[in-house]
C-alpha cells in the first residue's frame, strides 16, 4: 500500500496515469486532462474516490483514506461538480440534491397580483366584496380606508399611528383630564 506520505504528487500522478490514463475520472467527462495548466477550471487535481468525510465517519485510517486505490485525476471543474457526493457501487455519481434557498424575486413571482380596485382589500369596508378578485376587508382590524393622520382622527372609526400603538381609551387630552377631574390620565 503507497500512501501521500511516502510519494511525492508527481510520483502520485505518475502511478494514477499508468492506472487510469490521461482522461479526466469523472462519470460524466470525455476529455483529456491539461497537466500545462496550472490554475483555472482544466487545473489537474487529486481527487479522493470515496470522499474524506465519509472515509473517516467509516472508520478508516489516514493511509486507506490516501492509499492510491482511492485517488483518482481529474480537472478541477469536475472535481468541484462531484463534491463530496458518494459514488454509486456501479462508479456513476448521485444526482446532488436540490437547494432549497429561494430568492427574493422567486418568492415574489408566485404571489398573487395585487387587485388594482381594492388592493387585497385594503380598500374596502367592513360588509364590502371586491367584484373584481373576490377578495373580503383586509385586515380587519386597521384597514386602509380608516386610516387618517393623527389630527385628523377621532379614535373611534377612524385610526391613526397612535392607535395602532397605544389603546384609544387610554389616550385622553390633557384638557379632558383637567375637566374630568385627572382621572384617567397618565
Amino acid at each position: 500500500m503507497k500512501t501521500l506520505d511516502k510519494l511525492s504528487r508527481d510520483e502520485i500522478v505518475a502511478a494514477l496515469i499508468a492506472r487510469d490514463g490521461t482522461r479526466c475520472a469523472h462519470p460524466d467527462a470525455d476529455h483529456e486532462l491539461d497537466f500545462s495548466a496550472t490554475e483555472g477550471p482544466s487545473e489537474v487535481t487529486l481527487d479522493h474516490w470515496q470522499p474524506q468525510w465519509w472515509c473517516k465517519q467509516e472508520g478508516w485510517t489516514m493511509d486507506e483514506i490516501w492509499d492510491l486505490s482511492n485517488l483518482k485525476l481529474m480537472c478541477k471543474k469536475h472535481n468541484a461538480k462531484k463534491g463530496d457526493l458518494i459514488p454509486n457501487e456501479d462508479g456513476t455519481l448521485p444526482e446532488k440534491p436540490t437547494r432549497t434557498f429561494r430568492y427574493r424575486r422567486q418568492k415574489r413571482a408566485q404571489r398573487p397580483e395585487i387587485c388594482e380596485y381594492c388592493q387585497v382589500g385594503r380598500l374596502l369596508g367592513p360588509d364590502e366584496w371586491c367584484n373584481a378578485c373576490g377578495c373580503g376587508p383586509n385586515p380587519g382590524r386597521y384597514p386602509k380606508w380608516r386610516q387618517m393622520s393623527p389630527k385628523e382622527c377621532d379614535h373611534d372609526l377612524f385610526y391613526c399611528v397612535s392607535c395602532t400603538v397605544w389603546f384609544p381609551e387610554q389616550r385622553r387630552s390633557v384638557l379632558d383630564a383637567l375637566l374630568t377631574g385627572g382621572e384617567g390620565y397618565e
